[in-house]
């Protein structure tokens, strides 16, 4: 019976006593295969040296120093790891943090830092919630926490990422081995204040923000003088997506989830219209525009100042949905539609009231947004135009930072 060569497909001759312990067709092979071997570890030595360095990983350490163990890594599979480390990679945009559904500091548990107990959620929302449960999740028992995984607060992000390593039993090494483990963008900035400032502390540093490393680094005299600013996106597709996320995993809720889901969308709609809701996600329609059900493609807000109202609404509903509460979904959806008007042909509003209107005095002739539910004590509907865009008119303020 002939064999081929582990490294190439030529068959290895069967001319010596040593054939049968024989794995490569020739020392060239042999060699090459040596040299694959060893480029392979040094990567693999090369990622676990950027462990400690990963916004992924340290984010990992900071949640085991926060619930003092690292068994909120309990019941991981290489799969369930991979995806949440993914899912902590790829933030949502908008002020949002990963909010979790059984709280890590429960009364009788403790939530796991598991793709299936965690959402991209409103920071404001989740402080407000703070510990609270309604249901879901993943937790595990107080009870069942071992004294030989505890992490003290004292501890190096070293010492805890090597009882991380220890917990997982080999899931770390099969995780590196297997995907990019890139060092942070924080790194030469957090060098750069403790060059600046030796006291400070680089675990608490890599906690911090980019935009709290840099405003340190203008504090120290260190930082740039110019900084740049993008345009700031709503975080209406982190619970949009949170709720898709869901339907694929929870099938008990899922007729829940897809019903919010629907008037997610709609409500999305018509918040994009008033310009001064800042609702606004480069790729919600690219993602969504198949549930857009016709008959509602051209939602409007009736009274356009109840924006932030509205928005709090939807907000608050998908947030407390996503921490498992049981919504009465027809309940909520009439009182959404109460908001809302279909007209045939919807249009942008960038004032409190709308009228379709185009005026020769902008620089580009466009078409503006205003409607007066009472009339303008102003001489004519140019000025009072000019006055709501001027913003000598109130345009409604949200009370909850809901952007």
């Amino acid at each position: 019976m002939s064999k081929k060569c582990s490294n190439c497909p030529v068959v290895i001759p069967n001319n010596s006593k040593q054939y049968k312990n024989k794995k490569y067709c020739s020392d060239r092979c042999k060699k090459a295969a040596f040299n694959r071997n060893k480029a392979k570890k040094t990567r693999i030595e090369q990622k676990k040296a950027n462990l400690i360095q990963n916004d992924q990983f340290r984010y990992v350490i900071k949640q085991c120093r926060r619930a003092g163990t690292v068994q909120i890594l309990h019941g991981h599979t290489l799969k369930s790891f991979t995806k949440t480390i993914n899912l902590i990679k790829n933030r949502e945009k908008g002020d949002v943090v990963l909010c979790h559904i059984a709280p890590v500091k429960g009364k009788t548990s403790i939530g796991l830092l598991h793709y299936k107990n965690l959402f991209y959620g409103g920071a404001y929302q989740n402080r407000k919630f703070g510990n609270n449960f309604y249901s879901g999740g993943l937790s595990i028992d107080k009870k069942l926490l071992l004294k030989k995984w505890n992490v003290d607060k004292s501890m190096s992000g070293n010492e805890i990422l090597i009882k991380i390593e220890k917990f997982l039993a080999g899931i770390i090494d099969r995780y590196i081995a297997e995907n990019p483990v890139l060092k942070s963008r924080k790194i030469r900035k957090i060098e750069m204040i403790i060059e600046g400032d030796p006291s400070i502390s680089e675990d608490d540093l890599f906690g911090r923000s980019v935009k709290y490393l840099e405003d340190k680094l203008r504090e120290l005299g260190r930082g740039n003088s110019f900084i740049k600013h993008y345009g700031e996106e709503s975080k209406y597709l982190a619970y949009v997506n949170g709720l898709t996320r869901f339907i694929r995993y929870d099938r008990k809720r899922r007729p829940l989830l897809r019903a919010l889901r629907k008037i997610m969308v709609m409500g999305y709609m018509a918040l994009d219209r008033i310009e001064v809701s800042k609702t606004y996600n480069k790729y919600f329609y690219t993602e969504y525009e198949l549930l857009i059900d016709p008959k509602y493609s051209q939602a409007m807000l009736i009274n356009p100042r109840a924006w932030s109202e509205f928005k709090d609404l939807l907000y608050d509903a998908a947030f407390k949905v996503l921490h498992g509460y049981d919504l009465n979904v027809k309940k909520f959806r009439k009182k959404i539609m109460s908001y809302l008007t279909f007209p045939e042909k919807a249009w942008k509003q960038v004032g409190p009231e709308f009228i379709r209107y185009k005026s020769p005095w902008f620089s580009k002739t466009t078409e503006q947004l205003a409607r007066v539910s009472t009339k303008p004590e102003v001489s004519s509907v140019d000025q009072y135009i000019r006055n709501a865009i001027s913003g000598d008119l109130s345009l409604g303020k949200s009370q909850s930072h809901c952007n």
